[in-house]
């Protein structure tokens, strides 16, 4: 089993706090079951942000992983306890209740808010590439077929990147000044446009600077060299 020990940096708080994470963070350590360049790489970044230790290891490095996560998928979450926490949404709350509280909206307005825009990428934006995926690997279409049905659902995408293309028009990150996982979780979607060459993905001018905005951030660079992965150029 390949398990790569990943060094922990503290950063400031991701939306804007000032306080450092403490030695009970630094302290309890986590195991993050990870395919590089998926979701689980967005969670990775959180965990830089918030300064928690954990070591990574490869999905495809475990043998008996369906039997630690029946669905096979990742990113899976075990803590210190042994709990296994699965489904990435679930992971980026509990990381975020546990060690990244304070720093969530503290009035009910903003905390729905980001609860959206949470669920806008989770919910909506993942979905949709998961669509052009399982197209890309449906062996009963036609080279045609299948070529116009991936450009059908990426016209979807394009879509769903013009809104997010038109609140970024007014800020710098979509919850405002500061930038937050639902940051780095767009980021993350719009780099896997590169898996679909021949497909046509708009990405608007907004959205094209605040990718090169939040690859800049400390604890997004972190999080791909700790996953191996270089940052991916979107277009």
């Amino acid at each position: 089993m390949f398990i790569a020990a990943l060094s922990v940096s503290t950063f400031s708080w991701a939306y804007g706090g000032k306080h450092q994470r403490g030695k009970a963070a630094m302290q309890e350590k986590y195991t993050l079951y990870t395919i590089p360049g998926t979701c689980s790489t967005g969670i990775a970044v959180l965990m830089h942000k918030l300064g928690v230790n954990y070591v990574a290891i490869k999905r495809d490095a475990v043998p008996n992983y369906r039997d630690i996560v029946p669905t096979n998928q990742v990113p899976a979450l075990k803590t210190q306890e042994g709990k296994i926490i699965t489904e990435g949404g679930a992971i980026a709350l509990y990381l975020l209740e546990k060690h990244g509280k304070e720093v969530m909206p503290s009035n009910t307005e903003a905390r729905a808010e980001f609860y959206q825009w949470f669920h806008f990428d989770y919910s909506t934006l993942h979905p949709a590439y998961g669509k052009l995926f399982a197209t890309a690997g449906n062996k009963n279409l036609t080279d045609a077929a299948k070529a116009q049905l991936m450009q059908d659902f990426a016209d979807s995408l394009s879509n769903l990147w013009a809104i997010l293309d038109q609140r970024l028009a007014k800020q710098k990150f979509i919850l405002g000044d500061q930038p937050s996982h639902v940051d780095y979780m767009a980021v993350v979607y719009a780099s896997w446009n590169n898996f679909f060459p021949n497909t046509k993905i708009t990405l608007g001018e907004n959205v094209l600077r605040f990718i090169k905005d939040v690859q800049a951030l400390p604890e997004f660079q972190a999080g791909y060299a700790a996953e191996g992965i270089p940052l991916a150029s979107a277009s």
